[in-house]
């Protein structure tokens, strides 16, 4: 209950458990049938929430079942170019990731050592897992630095030698897009795979307020 006198703007799902269960054995019973808490149960619960969160009603995915209305002359442009393009090897769809991980050469090598952290493989120094693009139109910054907030900054620095140090750069890269191609396929990623529903915040996107500070 501590937890939930920091919140506000509670889903009225969400606010109809907490007004029948009134606390955290209350809920996990409700959850599990019996009232223990543990560190497991508490994945378990996150899990399957997660699981909830399928951003599948983007324009690109209404196009894709045959409303071919649902995206514009442009971002078809844009998905028909992405398609030609090295892009679509790590970020295929339909989760328009492949879920490996790449060496892209934000940083050096020596600097940011990435997967090899955990793996402890050679091979492996300065791979980060390839994220989906679903929804890249709502991210303020990318790359896992944060070190852009424009994607044509991200398209530049494919384009480039990437950062001098890093020695293990993806051999897809670099990628060259003339600048008319590239503005078709931002627009197809900007808008094309951006789900109404998680730029409204809406169900099951809808989450209450964090802390007093978003207040």
């Amino acid at each position: 209950s501590g937890g939930r006198s920091l919140a506000s703007d509670l889903p009225p799902d969400l606010q109809d458990a907490v007004d029948t269960h009134a606390t955290y054995p209350e809920l996990f019973e409700a959850a599990f049938g019996d009232a223990e808490i543990s560190a497991a149960r508490i994945a378990m619960a996150i899990a399957t929430y997660e699981r909830t969160l399928i951003p599948d009603q983007t324009p690109w995915d209404a196009f894709i079942l045959g409303d071919t209305e649902a995206m514009t002359p442009l971002q078809i442009q844009g998905w028909e170019l992405f398609q030609t393009t090295n892009c679509v090897a790590c970020h295929s769809p339909p989760l328009f990731t492949d879920l490996s991980f790449r060496n892209i050469g934000v940083r050096p090598t020596a600097e940011d050592t990435g997967r090899q952290q955990t793996t402890g493989v050679a091979v492996d120094r300065g791979k980060f897992k390839v994220p989906t693009l679903r929804n890249i139109g709502l991210k303020p910054t990318f790359m896992h630095t944060g070190d852009f907030q424009l994607l044509a900054s991200v398209f530049n620095f494919y384009q480039g030698p990437g950062a001098a140090g890093n020695t293990n750069r993806d051999p897809l890269l670099p990628i060259f897009i003339s600048p008319p191609q590239r503005d078709a396929i931002i627009n197809f990623l900007e808008v094309g795979l951006t789900d109404p529903r998680v730029a409204a915040e809406e169900f099951p996107f809808d989450r209450p307020a964090q802390s007093l500070k978003e207040k």
